[in-house]
């Protein structure tokens, strides 16, 4: 549950928005600038301000893989899986990382210092595999450098 300061924090956020459908995206956003994430609190005030039911909302909140329903780790490793990364053998990265972190994709380390996720497509098809690494995108990465790869960003 949020506290009254949080709310208000996200009353605030929504209230350089218009209070329309059109505006939904971009309320969804900022709330999870303010938060790190989306949570049911967060998608309700969100519906209540864009007056978009709390199913359209969530549905929003869902097709979106930047944006997140659960709390992520300290850090927040990404694995595009799209078809250019796939061919290039994203999938071993991924599992190579989650060997090295000891994390499954989609889940977020017990310890909370790591998430990792698949990501079906970074844009930027001619470096693939791409790796994103807390906001930094990483190119033709192979599985056998992933450890070092999130080393060199310090040991999450």
């Amino acid at each position: 549950m949020a506290s009254e300061p949080q709310k208000e924090q996200i009353r605030r956020a929504l209230a350089s928005f218009p209070r329309e459908q059109t505006y939904l995206l971009p309320a969804l956003q900022k709330v999870q600038e303010e938060l790190g994430y989306l949570p049911p609190w967060a998608l309700e005030t969100v519906s209540e301000y864009t007056r978009v039911p709390k199913s359209e909302v969530y549905g929003v909140a869902t097709h979106y893989p930047e944006l997140r329903l659960h709390c992520p780790g300290r850090r927040h490793i990404r694995v595009c899986t799209g078809v250019s990364c796939r061919v290039n053998g994203s999938l071993d990265v991924l599992r190579a990382l989650s060997e090295v972190l000891g994390v499954r994709s989609g889940e977020t380390r017990q310890d909370g210092e790591v998430t990792l996720e698949e990501v079906g497509c970074c844009f930027v098809c001619s470096v693939a595999p791409v790796v994103e690494v807390d906001g930094v995108f990483k190119g033709r990465v192979q599985s056998s450098a992933a450890a070092s790869m999130v080393n060199e960003r310090g040991r999450p």
